[in-house]
């Protein structure tokens, strides 16, 4: 969800209406936020082919769903 991916950038301390980045932590890693970007845009498209029918190795879905190998 959002907050696993608020975390893997950083956003680590709990507020009252969700997460924010910890103080004197200075700003975000550039490359991990570029990394997790990247991950969410490729899943997105991942998603979007299996949605239309289109994507070349659908049972990957059934397997990682299922607990199998990712």
């Amino acid at each position: 969800g959002g907050r696993g991916v608020l975390r893997l950038l950083g956003y680590t301390e709990e507020t009252g209406e969700g997460l924010s980045f910890p103080p004197g932590a200075g700003a975000p890693h550039g490359p991990r936020v570029a990394a997790v970007t990247a991950d969410v845009l490729l899943l997105r498209a991942e998603l979007d082919l299996l949605l239309a029918n289109q994507h070349p190795n659908p049972q990957f879905f059934t397997e990682i769903l299922a607990g199998g190998a990712e």
